[in-house]
């Protein structure tokens, strides 16, 4: 089994071909976030984090929701290092502090067709042990068997003669690599010192979600495949989730506003500017952030850009709460942690405070998720000092479920 797994999106600031490749914009946002907000929304990893030697890049990843925990090295971050040189590298780094993994996935920074369903089918292969490594391809389009070469004297003819006579139906595919991610167990990394070796699957992709990215005409097609996908997507999406809440009642995804009789949740990009900003500040108090897992003041251009992106993200929420009179009262975020698992944070406003908000939030919150959604275990992380949150979660009825070093872990079933 791998539980524990790593996302890897390598993303050194060097690019060649086309300059800046890894955050040059792509259909209105940078390349690089359509792999860390797939990753993210999937659910399928420990942490999300991207390897670069470049500030920007690590700046951009930053505001998208992954981890840059440290610079690649000089050594990585070189025309010869290895894509495993990379992540050997991360591993390490990571082994150092005492963080090892089970399993990784090195998720490209130009792959604007991943999507987290597809992240979540390659990690149940090797969460089922079906194989120690797993990567997306593509078919040929066409019979490789029935490819050209061009001689020496400039005269064409076939490469393969011997099936010039073979119908192409009657040919076996032949698939390439789709160059968009690969899972593999850490021992099976080691053990073969690259990203496949002989047990792996694939997982094949269609043509329609596939492009190289190497020249700028490849740049304009892949935006003009995207552009199509994603309206499809959308129309798709927006049928089958009213025929979801129509049919069973409960919702897919968390839906970005709920009323309850005493309490409305409006996420964070429906809010007004003036609202949005005091959110910011808010969250930014010394009081709030001592008990956070990112301590950092968020600065507004990272927070709008953080907002913005919540308008097409699956794999969280975060709302603003309104008490029965609309007056704001604090802020409740949600991350899918798999199928029926919720990560949970909550604060609220400062004239607020002592009041009951908390408990009585979260009460009206988890009822109507336990009616409305397949939820069944809220999870939450407290620092073994916070003497306030740990009684709230004893008053919700949670139970530690484990310590390490920085957290006392807790879960509630619903």
């Amino acid at each position: 089994m791998c539980k524990n797994t790593l996302c890897i999106i390598p993303a050194r600031g060097g690019s060649k071909r086309i300059e800046r490749k890894n955050i040059k914009e792509f259909a209105g946002k940078p390349i690089i976030a359509y792999s860390i907000e797939a990753a993210l929304k999937s659910g399928c990893f420990s942490k999300v984090m991207v390897s670069t030697d470049d500030e920007e890049i690590a700046d951009v990843a930053r505001r998208y929701g992954a981890d840059v925990p440290f610079m690649r090295s000089a050594e990585t971050a070189n025309d010869f290092a290895t894509t495993a040189d990379v992540l050997f590298e991360v591993l390490d780094k990571y082994a150092e502090s005492g963080v090892e993994f089970d399993a990784i996935c090195c998720l490209y920074a130009t792959a604007p067709f991943v999507t987290a369903e597809r992240l979540r089918e390659g990690h149940s292969l090797l969460t089922e042990g079906k194989c120690s490594a797993a990567f997306t391809c593509v078919e040929y389009s066409y019979p490789i068997q029935r490819s050209l070469a061009i001689d020496a004297e400039g005269r064409i003819g076939m490469k393969f003669p011997e099936y010039a006579k073979s119908r192409s139906q009657d040919l076996d595919k032949s698939y390439h690599d789709a160059g968009q991610f690969y899972f593999t167990t850490v021992k099976a990394l080691h053990e073969c010192g690259s990203l496949w070796g002989p047990d792996t699957l694939p997982i094949i992709l269609p043509e329609l979600e596939v492009q190289d990215l190497d020249t700028l005409q490849d740049w304009a097609l892949a935006e003009l495949k995207y552009e199509y996908l994603h309206g499809k997507a959308q129309s798709d999406s927006a049928d089958a989730t009213s025929e979801s809440v129509e049919t069973t009642g409960k919702y897919d995804t968390l839906p970005f506003e709920i009323e309850l009789d005493n309490y409305g949740f409006k996420s964070y990009h429906l809010l007004d500017a003036d609202t949005s900003e005091l959110m910011r500040k808010e969250r930014n108090r010394e009081d709030v952030r001592k008990w956070s897992v990112n301590q950092e003041e968020i600065s507004a251009a990272d927070h709008n850009t953080f907002v913005e992106s919540l308008a097409s993200r699956e794999d969280v929420r975060y709302y603003a709460v309104f008490n029965s009179y609309d007056e704001l009262v604090g802020s409740v975020n949600l991350k899918s942690m798999g199928a029926d698992r919720l990560d949970r944070g909550i604060w609220i406003l400062q004239d607020r405070q002592g009041l009951g908000y908390a408990s009585s939030i979260l009460q009206s919150l988890y009822g109507w998720l336990a009616e409305h959604t397949d939820t069944k275990v809220i999870e939450t992380v407290v620092k073994p000092d916070n003497e306030a949150s740990i009684a709230l979660e004893s008053r919700l009825g949670a139970k530690e479920t484990g310590r390490d070093n920085d957290y006392i872990h807790f879960e509630l079933n619903l």
